[in-house]
């Protein structure tokens, strides 16, 4: 009778377990499907379920929990539930260390995780040792030119910089083009991506002169092609040209690479006259931006031109000139008034302030007034001076520039207490001046 009575209950633990291994690859399935949609909120409830199932079917420390604990906590980072995060990642490195070892390639994901949520808490100096663990383990793992470590060198460089570290951020960018030179080969597509990428980091970090550099080289690179892809040349011409734009003082220097650009073009078998027409809108701007109003009005008007050759650019060049757009962009101080070199911001209060304006024929603008500005009076000269050095590239309407009238801007600022006395002196009998039409105008950018 014992013998009888044993085996049902084997056979419904047996049935129990694959009514759960079923109902598992059910969850997973889920969870994938939600994340891969970004419905983070929504994709937790599987991957609760995933890991409970799991536990039940392998037991609380078994190592096929790793994967469901790193999708759990991924999620859970995604919905910004931080702590949470860190606290499945935390359980995850536990469970891979206890199973397996201290470098186990495992280690590298949940490591990872805890790392990007110790940056959300503004915990740098926390973050960079855990990256660095994570990044020896990768090392030891996959050896020391592997393309996996990227990202550990992007979380790296987002730690240091909100370290305030910029070399050792810089570090960790510029590494990354060495990884894929000794990984892919120096000539590989791969490494210009980098490049790339490195360059975007320069000018995200205001590093101009080391964009502009990194620029030249992918320039290089790519002229050096016999069968090169036109789109990635000339968007090289344009970023190095911008490089120079920005800085304001070398006008040939930010033409000459459009220069360039429309003349490779050009020599095209057939040109393509989408990305003629994207150098010719940068060459006007660039024009414009430096105060060469007629030069500018002369690109814009070739832009047109571009119809007659084919009449299907008609309708990209009518919605790229429908409004006027922002060609010298100064931005108006978030803390008013600005404090001297080596002073403290010191105690401020809330400030905001409301203004239109319109722009004419030559992208000026024009008829500056504040509509609203609390506290009032603070920051309405200094502010009315930023947009008036405000340069657009004018609405156009069948190859003839346009003025524009009532945009509008609403912008939020500190107010430090103690500058206010100094600057409502200031205010007082203050006029706005314009600036000549056809001579550089100081920083291009701002």
């Amino acid at each position: 009778m014992l013998i009888f009575s044993v085996v049902p209950m084997a056979s419904s633990q047996e049935s129990k377990d694959l009514e759960n291994a079923e109902l598992r690859n059910k969850y997973q399935n889920e969870f994938i499907e939600l994340y891969d949609q970004k419905l983070y909120l929504q994709s937790l409830r599987p991957a609760k379920e995933i890991v409970a199932l799991t536990k039940e079917l392998f037991g609380e420390n078994s190592y096929r929990l790793i994967t469901p604990l790193n999708n759990l906590g991924s999620a859970y980072y995604m919905v910004e539930e931080y702590e949470l995060a860190q606290e499945i990642f935390r359980e995850c490195i536990q469970l891979i260390e206890s199973n397996s070892n201290i470098i186990s390639p495992e280690l590298s994901s949940p490591l990872y995780g805890i790392a990007l949520t110790l940056n959300q808490f503004g915990q740098y100096e926390d973050a960079v040792k855990v990256l660095d663990r994570a990044l020896r383990i990768n090392h030891v793992n996959n050896g020391l030119y592997n393309p996996d470590q990227i990202k550990i060198h992007d979380s790296l460089t987002e730690s240091y910089v909100g370290a305030k570290d910029v070399e050792k951020a810089n570090h960790h960018q510029s590494f990354q083009v060495f990884i894929s030179k000794k990984y892919y080969g120096i000539n590989n597509l791969q490494v210009d991506e980098s490049l790339n990428k490195l360059a975007q980091w320069y000018k995200r970090t205001g590093q101009i002169y080391s964009e502009r550099e990194i620029h030249r080289e992918l320039l290089n690179r790519q002229e050096s092609r016999k069968e090169g892809n036109m789109a990635s040349l000339v968007e090289t011409y344009k970023n190095l040209s911008f490089s120079h734009r920005r800085e304001g003082m070398d006008l040939f220097q930010s033409i000459n690479p459009l220069k360039e650009a429309i003349e490779a073009i050009n020599l095209m078998e057939t040109p393509d006259l989408n990305l003629k027409f994207e150098v010719l809108l940068d060459l006007g701007d660039t024009y414009i931006s430096f105060g060469r109003i007629q030069a500018a009005k002369k690109a814009y008007l070739e832009c047109w031109m571009l119809i007659n050759e084919d009449q299907l650019m008609r309708e990209i060049i009518e919605d790229r000139f429908s409004a006027p757009v922002r060609v010298r962009n100064v931005q108006i101080p978030k803390t008013f008034p600005l404090p001297n070199i080596g002073e403290e911001i010191g105690e401020t209060v809330p400030g905001s302030i409301s203004m239109t304006y319109d722009v004419d024929t030559n992208g000026q603008t024009i008829n500056i007034e504040v509509i609203e500005s609390t506290p009032k009076g603070i920051i309405d000269r200094e502010a009315s001076k930023i947009i008036n050095r405000v340069i657009y590239r004018p609405k156009y309407i069948d190859a003839e520039p346009q003025s524009t009238e009532g945009l509008s801007i609403s912008h939020q600022f500190n107010v430090r207490l103690s500058g206010i006395e100094n600057e409502k002196d200031k205010e007082s009998g203050s006029e706005i001046t314009e600036e000549p039409l056809d001579e550089p105008l100081e920083n291009p950018i701002g």
